[in-house]
């Protein structure tokens, strides 16, 4: 969806849930959450004019009223559980350089399964419809699935986001695709490390007089270590299960098409590097799972 046109024009659905935008024949069901002190506590109302807690169907109704003011680029789906036909809480995305995820749900939907999948949609779908450069969602210590949820999918924290605490943050690093794939096959286009590098093709890279794979493509007279006669050899970089997944994927599917799918996937989420780290999301087991994630298959 694009945020400028009115929130009422999407469906996300889960496994188990089908997400559309909150309507007044939702308030009955909602109030169950919102009027229940042990579900608002992990709610947030940071920045808010008021608290969430509602005693009266009349509160919630003005609420959803107000949560579908199409002057607000933001969406508010209310989360149906596809089992009962039920709203049982409700999300809230707001875009722009960094995006807010609220997720409001019944206490008893406050299970890391649940959470999971909630989560993990939103880090798929909302940037792409809610361009984004980080998503932050709250987390307070008395919400500790959360807290375990959303390190496992990646998010880092708590930190303090306008001067509130218990934030995680999932960051989307820019795709620069002019910087293209390095020699290796490391990803020059979504590396973070030197913002100033022209990348390894165009002999930016520092580290060139050290390089093993560099140099040794020089030598071989190939651009790149999938076209070389004695790939894989597993010289240097390629000790990365990563790196040499990618490389292989270069090499049968063309660089345009890794090029691609990290496109396509950093707008769903997928992590290359984590903040202060050299690992991400396709730093898994075997090249197998590496060539799943890029084909979206992951």
């Amino acid at each position: 969806m694009n945020p400028e046109n009115s929130c009422q024009d999407y469906r996300y659905e889960t496994e188990h849930f089908l997400l559309r935008q909150v309507k007044k024949e939702d308030a009955p069901e909602l109030l169950r959450c919102y009027s229940d002190p042990a579900a608002v506590a992990l709610m947030n109302d940071d920045n808010c004019v008021g608290g969430f807690l509602f005693r009266s169907l009349e509160e919630m109704e003005t609420a959803i009223h107000f949560w579908n003011n199409d002057v607000f680029q933001y969406a508010r789906p209310a989360v149906i559980d596809k089992r009962t036909g039920e709203a049982v809480g409700t999300l809230e995305i707001f875009g722009g350089e960094t995006g807010v995820l609220r997720v409001d749900l019944r206490s008893e939907y406050e299970r890391p399964k649940v959470l999971r999948e909630l989560y993990s949609l939103a880090m798929e779908r909302f940037p792409r419809d809610f361009p984004m450069g980080s998503m932050v969602t709250k987390a307070p210590l008395s919400a500790p699935a959360r807290r375990e949820v959303l390190g496992e999918l990646g998010f880092t924290g708590p930190e303090e986001f306008r001067e509130y605490g218990d934030y995680y943050r999932l960051s989307f690093a820019e795709m620069r695709r002019e910087l293209g794939i390095a020699v290796c096959a490391l990803a020059c286009c979504l590396c973070s490390e030197n913002r100033d590098c022209p990348g390894c093709r165009e002999g930016g890279c520092p580290n060139h007089e050290t390089c093993v794979n560099y140099l040794c493509s020089r030598e071989r007279g190939v651009s790149a270590c999938w076209e070389c006669p004695d790939f894989p050899c597993g010289k240097g970089m390629h000790g990365s299960t990563r790196i040499q997944a990618f490389a292989k994927f270069a090499r049968e599917q063309g660089v345009e098409t890794l090029l691609d799918c990290l496109e396509r996937n950093r707008r769903a989420g997928v992590v290359y590097h984590r903040p202060g780290t050299l690992t991400g999301d396709y730093d898994l087991p075997t090249e197998r799972e590496i060539f799943d994630l890029l084909l979206g298959d992951g």
